[in-house]
C-alpha cells in the first residue's frame, strides 16, 4: 500500500478517534463548568468570538484557500457567515473553558497541572482506543484479504483487554464488547465484499444501526426489569447508559464527517491479494 494512502488511513483512524472520546470530555467538562460561568466569562466570550468573526477567520479562510481574494462568497449573505463564525467563536471559548474545568487546574502548580493533564490524555486514550483499533482492522481489512480475520479478531480482542485493562468490571466489559464485536465483525463483512469510496459511509451507517439497536434494546431490558423490580436484568447504570450514548454518538459522527480516505478506484487497486 503506498505511503500516502496509508497516512490518510492513519490520520482517518486518529479523527475518529478523536470524535469518539470528544462528546464525553466535553460533557464533563461543561457540567463543571456551569457552577463558575457567569456574566464576566459571558461577555470574554462574545469578545473572542469577535475577534475570531472578523480577524482570525478571515485570515484563516485565506491561508486555506492559498490567495488573497477567495472566490466564493459566505452562503446565505455576509451576515449569516458574520454570524455563524461569532457563533462558532463563542463555542471554541466555552469548550476552552470546559476542559479548563474539566483538567481543574487553572489556578494548580506545575506538578497538578501535570497530573491533571495526564488523567485528561488517559480518559481520551480510554474512550478512543476502541474505535481506533475496529477503523483499523477495517482498513487492513480492505488492503489485504487474507489479514482480514486476524485484525478483525485482533480488534475483538483488544476491546476486551482495553476494558479488563481500564478496570472496568466484567459487565461493562461485557456491555462495550457485544456492539463492538458486532460493528467490527459486520463491518469487516462489508469492507470484503466493497472496498471504495461508498464503502466508508456504508461502515457510518452500519455502526449507527448497531449502536443504535443495542441502546435500544438495553433501554429496553433496563424499563422491563424496573417493571417486573428485578435488579439482576439490568445492563447499565443511568449514568453509564448515557456514557455510552454519547460514546456512540461521537463514534458516528466522526465516521461521517472525517474526509473519506478511500478513493474511488479502491475497489480495484487497493486491495492486495
Amino acid at each position: 500500500m503506498p505511503f500516502a494512502r496509508a497516512l490518510a488511513y492513519t490520520v482517518y483512524t486518529l479523527w475518529v478517534s478523536v470524535c469518539a472520546f470528544a462528546p464525553e470530555l466535553l460533557w464533563q467538562g461543561f457540567a463543571l463548568m456551569r457552577g463558575h460561568f457567569g456574566t464576566a466569562e459571558l461577555f470574554s466570550a462574545l469578545f473572542i468570538g469577535t475577534l475570531f468573526a472578523f480577524f482570525v477567520e478571515p485570515l484563516m479562510e485565506r491561508l486555506k484557500a492559498g490567495r488573497w481574494h477567495l472566490a466564493h462568497a459566505p452562503s446565505g449573505g455576509m451576515l449569516l457567515g458574520v454570524l455563524v463564525s461569532l457563533a462558532f467563536g463563542i463555542v471554541v471559548v466555552c469548550i476552552h473553558e470546559a476542559m479548563i474545568a474539566y483538567i481543574g487546574a487553572e489556578h494548580a502548580g506545575d506538578e497538578a497541572k501535570k497530573a491533571s493533564l495526564a488523567r485528561a490524555i488517559d480518559s481520551a486514550c480510554e474512550w478512543a482506543s476502541i474505535p481506533a483499533a475496529v477503523t483499523a482492522a477495517w482498513f487492513v481489512s480492505g488492503t489485504s484479504r487474507r489479514l482480514a480475520l486476524p485484525a478483525t479478531g485482533l480488534a475483538c480482542v483488544w476491546i476486551v483487554f482495553i476494558g479488563h485493562s481500564y478496570g472496568w468490571g466484567w459487565p461493562i466489559v461485557v456491555t462495550s464488547a457485544v456492539p463492538g464485536f458486532f460493528i467490527a465483525l459486520l463491518g469487516s463483512r462489508v469492507v470484503l465484499r466493497r472496498w471504495d469510496a461508498s464503502t466508508i459511509p456504508v461502515l457510518a451507517q452500519l455502526t449507527a444501526w448497531v449502536a443504535g439497536s443495542w441502546m435500544l434494546l438495553a433501554w429496553g431490558i433496563q424499563a422491563g426489569s424496573e417493571l417486573i423490580d428485578s435488579p439482576g436484568l439490568q445492563l447499565y447504570t443511568p449514568e453509564a447508559f448515557y456514557e455510552d450514548l454519547r460514546f456512540y454518538l461521537g463514534w458516528c459522527l466522526g465516521l461521517s464527517v472525517a474526509p473519506n480516505p478511500v478513493p474511488d478506484n479502491g475497489a480495484q487497486n487497493g486491495r492486495a491479494t
